[in-house]
């Protein structure tokens, strides 16, 4: 009876376990290769976000040309963004809701969402 009592929590945390790998929901660390690509995002029309291995990024109009610009990295669950706007440095730092294979999230500085889609 004893036994059959221990055997049942056990049973639910190993179908918890395989739940969280099943779903990818482990609290690893995300690596900069995970964003290095072409995104689109929540909160911009048809400008795709091109983000690079070598800790550059920018945002393109339909004529190709730059239309923002700067420097990114990741430290922790976060991303940092470098922008040079009117001759001065800002930084801009997003916590990382979620990372799948081809989308993301960041939790912006007013506390809204940006989703990011990967672009083929």
């Amino acid at each position: 009876m004893k036994f059959e009592r221990m055997r049942r929590p056990v049973g639910v945390l190993a179908m918890l376990a395989m739940l969280c790998l099943a779903t990818g929901c482990s609290q690893s660390e995300p690596r900069s290769e995970q964003f290095v690509g072409q995104w689109k995002s929540s909160r911009l029309a048809t400008a795709p976000l091109s983000m690079h291995a070598n800790g550059e990024w920018e945002i393109r109009n339909d004529e190709n040309r730059v239309m923002q610009y700067g420097l990114w990295q990741l430290e922790g669950r976060r991303i940092v963004w470098h922008i040079r706007t009117d001759g001065r440095l800002q930084h801009d730092i997003n916590a990382i809701e979620s990372v799948a294979k081809d989308r993301f999230e960041l939790r912006e500085q007013d506390g809204s969402i940006t989703r990011f889609e990967r672009l083929p």
